[in-house]
């Protein structure tokens, strides 16, 4: 049995990388990664070797070129280390509440290398003779104290352009699925109030009033339960699962109705579970969802069945009969709407497995 988690592409900790697969580019912890790293890197390429040779590095056009060229590109390289590291510690230390022990932990891995890099160019420098300069312990303490402040700069600003993206990301998504959970509210609606589910329903009434008129009342009786807890909907965000199932069993009967013994429902809910809550029309958009991607034959009877799993999810069972659909993204659309209005509430995304000829929904109750 394989589960899948529909719901995980909400990922709002997400570290910008992109890669292709017909060149090779540079690792970006923020989008704005390159313009970070020419702001920073060369005015500190400049007064890193303005440290070291002082005035005449102002003065000397091929020592300026020269000394700066060499720096920026050691730089850019070790920038590029830097980068890795942050990635690897914001993926240890992903959670808003981590941002502190994240750049405490850069600033540890930082330091030392920025620490490396500069003596390395220092020494460099010295052996290679580039121009005089001074190549004494003040100025080497200099170009270390440099360093850090470097690091400590480069890592606060990272950090906070980081979260800035983030937040960003998070308002815009959170607005797209506020578009969604009302898509879905006006989803479980639309299903049932549609021109086409209204007219099968008058027509199966109409039958039935000069077949069974007690069965006509009967049905009339549950057709006016499910319209009026539709347009009862948008009173909040939850519903108890008893008031939920309530729904489900009206709506239930005019499908059995309609279907006659193609469909067989069956309901297994303990009743702790009953207090519970969910989401209102999330097991009808569900279940519209596989009566829509499913064949349903006497022959082959379509079986639900809705129960409580030992860790307390709502279970939703069913036999599968797949069918090819001419618009299977609209028939999709009740599920969608569903997981995105999960994410919306910040509620556990839900859980599909597929095992043989059955496939099962699981959803979480709160």
């Amino acid at each position: 049995m394989q589960f899948e988690n529909p719901g995980a592409s909400a990922n709002f900790g997400k570290i910008n990388s992109e890669h292709s697969m017909s060149s090779v580019r540079l690792p970006k912890y923020i989008t704005s990664e390159y313009q970070l790293m020419l702001g920073i890197l060369v005015p500190y390429s400049v007064l890193l070797n303005f440290l070291i040779f002082s005035r005449p590095y102002l003065t000397e056009s091929v020592l300026f070129i020269q000394a700066t060229l060499i720096t920026m590109c050691v730089k850019v390289v070790a920038w590029q280390l830097h980068t890795l590291i942050a990635m690897a510690l914001a993926v240890k230390f992903p959670k808003p509440a981590d941002t502190m022990r994240r750049i405490g932990a850069s600033l540890l891995a930082f330091v030392p290398l920025t620490a490396l890099v500069n003596t390395g160019i220092f020494i460099f420098y010295q052996k290679t003779g580039l121009a005089d300069g001074d190549f004494g312990m003040v100025n080497y303490f200099r170009v270390l104290v440099s360093g850090i402040g470097l690091n400590t700069l480069a890592t606060f600003l990272h950090e906070g352009m980081s979260n800035f993206e983030k937040w960003k990301a998070t308002l815009t998504e959170t607005e797209q699925l506020k578009t969604e959970y009302a898509k879905s509210r006006l989803e479980g609606l639309k299903t049932q109030v549609n021109p086409h589910f209204l007219f099968n329903s008058i027509n199966t009434l109409s039958s039935l009033i000069g077949e069974d008129p007690e069965k006509a009342e009967t049905f009339l009786d549950e057709m006016c339960k499910v319209y009026r807890y539709l347009l009862k909907t948008d009173e909040g965000e939850f519903v108890s699962l008893q008031t939920e199932l309530q729904f489900l069993h009206s709506w239930f009967y005019i499908l059995k109705i309609r279907y006659g013994h193609a469909v067989r429902f069956d309901m297994d809910v303990d009743n702790e579970s009953l207090e519970k809550r969910i989401p209102p029309l999330t097991l009808q958009l569900l279940i519209e969802h596989v009566l829509n991607r499913n064949m349903i034959s006497k022959m082959k009877p379509l079986h639900i069945n809705i129960s409580v799993t030992n860790a307390g999810w709502l279970a939703l069972q069913h036999t599968v009969a797949s069918k090819i659909t001419a618009d299977a993204q609209q028939d999709d659309a009740g599920l969608e709407n569903v997981i995105n209005k999960f994410r919306l509430l910040e509620l556990s995304p839900m859980r599909i497995a597929r095992h043989d000829d059955w496939q099962v929904i699981e959803i979480p109750l709160t």
